[in-house]
């Protein structure tokens, strides 16, 4: 099975590399790790080493209009699991660049929270909200479209399968729209998306984002609210919703505090079940590319039967 794997790996490389020699390429990649220690939870005491995440990337540019991209990725099992890092492919498109927007064709990036994880900069440390909580996936196999409106504003479709990285399984299709503009010095987003799923049981998310950047601050407010129809033998609708809060400012050279706040309420209609994440941290720039970031994480539950988990982590980032 591990030799299958391997040489399909190679492959989808060799396939997408024969056609980029003659292009502009570029590879690379990042790497997350750390070493983490629950303080109390229903996970107390377990600790360990662990890579959250790595990525090998290739870029291939045709032109300046027709560009490429390829990346694998592999991550930790979890903790109690003895299998190895199996890398897969986690993009895999091309882009044609136009005067007024673009278009990408493949398993290419969504439109759910690409720039929410931009603003926040800490990937390494946390997903955002919406990805923490499996609210869409961060690439899908189908077609995105940009289009300039002028200004600092644009539109964007997408059109795909609505499964990441899993083959498709019905006949339909997810459907999103996000429109970006600035409103007094202030990026704003708003999303939304609708994804049809067997027996009626449709998905449909509506979403804002409001960020400022720059080189003193970057910060941003998310919010987001989910309806996942039921059918009458299922009961109610379920109906939740999430707000997250976060930003970074420097505090001396090479080095910026980051803070986080998200209320995550995965259904109205149940009761004690809101969550509450807290991250806070260190960003220390040991050399260009290279970050060493002490950090804490607490998850506090409205379940009066559920103790807080307290989580502090070492995470080391570098990329290449």
């Amino acid at each position: 099975m591990r030799l299958k794997t391997a040489i399909l790996s190679m492959a989808l490389l060799g396939g997408l590399a024969l056609p980029a020699l003659a292009a502009e390429g570029k590879i690379s990649g990042y790497m997350v790790g750390d070493y983490y220690y629950n303080l109390s939870g229903p996970a107390e005491k377990q600790n360990g080493f662990r890579f959250n995440r790595i990525y090998f990337t290739y870029d291939a540019k045709w032109s300046d209009k027709v560009s490429g991209r390829f990346r694998l990725e592999a991550n930790d099992a979890g903790f109690g699991k003895r299998e190895r890092m199996i890398p897969y492919v986690k993009e895999c498109g091309i882009t044609w660049k136009q005067a007024q927007g673009s278009i990408s064709a493949g398993l290419v990036p969504t439109l759910t929270w690409a720039l929410q994880e931009k603003v926040w900069g800490y990937r390494p440390i946390e997903k955002t909200i919406m990805d923490l909580h499996a609210k869409g996936t961060a690439v899908d196999l189908g077609l995105s479209w940009t289009r300039k409106l002028g200004g600092s504003s644009s539109l964007s479709l997408m059109l795909s399968n609505g499964n990441g990285y899993s083959a498709e399984s019905d006949n339909d299709k997810k459907v999103a729209v996000q429109a970006l503009t600035k409103v007094g010095g202030l990026d704003a987003k708003l999303y939304a998306d609708m994804q049809p799923q067997k027996g009626g049981k449709d998905q449909t998310t509506l979403a804002g984002f409001v960020s400022k950047s720059g080189e003193g601050f970057h910060g941003g407010v998310e919010g987001f609210y989910r309806i996942d129809k039921k059918t009458a033998a299922d009961g109610e609708d379920q109906k939740g919703f999430g707000v997250s809060v976060f930003g970074a400012k420097p505090v001396g050279e090479g080095k910026k505090v980051f803070v986080r706040a998200d209320l995550y309420e995965p259904n109205g209609d149940a009761e004690d079940d809101q969550e509450t994440l807290l991250i806070g941290g260190l960003d220390w720039a040991l050399a260009k590319d290279l970050h060493l970031m002490p950090n804490l994480r607490v998850t506090l539950f409205q379940d009066s039967g559920k103790d807080a988990e307290l989580t502090p982590r070492l995470t080391g980032f570098f990329e290449f």
